[in-house]
C-alpha cells in the first residue's frame, strides 16, 4: 500500500508558536511531514502543509478533530484534507 497524504492549511493572525504547535499536534498523531510552506503578510500567517498519514496513531477523522482543537487553542483556521480532496477541489 501506498502513501497516504494529508494536505493541512492554517490561515491567521501571526504570533509566535503557531507552527510550533501545529507541527506537535502532528509528531503526536505520528503523522510525518513531508513538505512545508509557510509566508507571513504583514500580521497574516499562512501555511501549507503535505504529511504522509499512513503511520497515524489515529484515524482520519480523530486527526481533523486533533488540529482542529489545536486551531481553537492557538487561535488559526486549520483545515485538514486528503490530498485527493484537496486536489480535487483546487482544480483549474
Amino acid at each position: 500500500m501506498g502513501n497516504e497524504h494529508v494536505v493541512i492549511t492554517v490561515l491567521g493572525a501571526n504570533r509566535p508558536g503557531i507552527l510550533a504547535g501545529i507541527t506537535k499536534a502532528v509528531a503526536d498523531s505520528n503523522v510525518n511531514v513531508e513538505d512545508v510552506s509557510q509566508r507571513i503578510m504583514r500580521d497574516l500567517f499562512a501555511l501549507m502543509m503535505t504529511t504522509d498519514f499512513t503511520g497515524a496513531n489515529c484515524s482520519f477523522d480523530e486527526f481533523q478533530s486533533r488540529l482542529q482543537k489545536t486551531g481553537e487553542e492557538l487561535k488559526v483556521k486549520i483545515i485538514v484534507q486528503h490530498e485527493d480532496v484537496f486536489k480535487f477541489m483546487h482544480r483549474l
